[in-house]
């Protein structure tokens, strides 16, 4: 069975989703200017963007499959840093 197709589709659900979620959070950092849902909203465009990007440079510039996992890994990496850093627990009020 071929998977290719099953990847693609993976690829661009992860695209959909991943800038849904952006565009939510950065509606919701409009709506209420906090700017923690900017960077929520930063952090999960670059995890969309970083998915996107290796299927575009493996399939349309014909990068090497090791180079476009390191340039997804790096982005999937930055998203995630960024939620990490945005979502931490700070300091208990009470």
């Amino acid at each position: 069975m071929d998977a290719h197709p099953l990847l693609v589709a993976a690829k661009v659900t992860v695209l959909i989703l991943g800038t849904t979620i952006a565009l939510l959070s950065y509606l919701a950092y409009r709506r209420n200017g906090g700017s923690l849902m900017l960077a929520l909203s930063f952090g999960f465009a670059l995890i969309a963007i970083g998915t996107f990007l290796e299927g575009l440079l493996f399939e349309l510039l014909g990068w090497n499959l090791a180079t476009v996992h390191l340039v997804e890994s790096a982005f999937i990496l930055g998203g995630l840093v960024t939620l990490a850093i945005v979502l931490r627990p700070r300091g208990v009020k009470g």
